[in-house]
């Protein structure tokens, strides 16, 4: 077992607000060798580390994250206050920007990127897909580029982004053309969707199970094949299989 076997989700989000700067590095610094992140469009097109279409639940603020533009998003706090009150009233949103230096910091570290459904709808698919790849171009051999889209990841893959992984949180069909063409390193899968007979290990491409809150049950997916868990609760997990 290695720290590699594991996923940071949104960050360390069992402790700190998810999707931002601090919940991702506070995971690295917990052990984590891959982050997971997801991210979407400001008004004027500018990416952000952020899951919901919705500004209401990370940051008390109405209307949806594409109603507003880069500098307005700036001046807003991602506090998650429904989990943690005010604890981290001055916790800033995460422009995608600030992830690439992260990345560059800690060069052995992973990030797999989720384009969000809301914001390809919004916007466009092509639209989404270049302002992601402009921004990780720096750090491009660092990111996987993952989505249940999977004519984004095909358009990105069109444009010759090389790390691409596909989400799903139905069991898929395996024979799925648009994965075959794809060819993704991994395949992220919801543990609610498959099947208790299912050998993760006959598959054509390693699974990555989320979102996974014990070591026993971690163990149990290892045991039936999977390559790696998604977690919130990264820095427990690592400590528990002795990883760090």
């Amino acid at each position: 077992m290695l720290a590699d076997n594991f996923v940071a989700h949104r960050g360390w989000r069992q402790h700190y607000p998810e999707n931002t700067l601090l919940a991702l590095r506070q995971a690295i610094r917990a052990g984590a060798v891959n982050i997971e992140l997801d991210v979407q469009l400001s008004a004027d097109q500018d990416v952000f580390v952020f899951h919901d279409a919705s500004l209401e639940r990370l940051c008390q603020q109405p209307g949806m994250i594409w109603d507003y533009p880069a500098d307005t998003l700036l001046s807003f706090r991602a506090g998650e206050a429904i989990r943690f009150g005010d604890q981290f009233a001055n916790n800033p949103m995460c422009p995608l920007s600030e992830v690439v230096s992260l990345l560059q910091e800690f060069p052995k570290v992973t990030a797999f990127v989720e384009l969000k459904a809301e914001s390809i709808r919004h916007f466009n698919v092509s639209t989404v897909v270049a302002a992601v790849c402009r921004i990780l171009k720096p750090v491009a051999q660092q990111c996987v580029l993952i989505s249940f889209e999977l004519d984004a990841l095909l358009l990105a893959k069109n444009q010759g982004w090389q790390r691409l992984g596909a989400v799903f949180d139905y069991w898929p069909d395996w024979q799925l053309a648009s994965l075959a063409k794809l060819n993704p390193e991994v395949v992220y899968c919801d543990r609610n969707c498959i099947p208790t007979d299912a050998d993760l290990r006959a598959l054509p491409w390693p699974i990555v199970v989320y979102e996974v809150g014990t070591g026993v049950e971690a163990k149990t997916w290892f045991d039936r094949g999977a390559s790696a868990v998604e977690t919130y609760l990264i820095g427990e997990l690592l400590q528990e299989f002795n990883l760090v």
